[in-house]
């Protein structure tokens, strides 16, 4: 059996908000968004083994509300 640890170490980054097309269909706070201009930033998630990346679209006023 192998022994896992409690915990995991892990590091977690959010890239800053940029300006972005949607040329296809998006979610953005439950409602989809098609050729508009919006904006998007990366997270990026390492961990142990497994890195993984995450995308998260917003409006201007998340942009504003993230700027504090």
């Amino acid at each position: 059996m192998l022994d896992y640890p409690d915990h995991v170490y892990r590091k977690v980054i959010m890239l800053p908000w940029e300006k972005w097309f949607a040329w296809r269909p998006v979610k953005v706070h439950g409602r989809y968004v098609w050729l508009k201009t919006i904006y998007r930033r990366t997270t990026v998630c390492y961990v142990d083994i497994e890195d993984f990346k995450a995308v998260e679209y917003g409006t201007l006023f998340d942009v504003l509300k993230d700027s504090k």
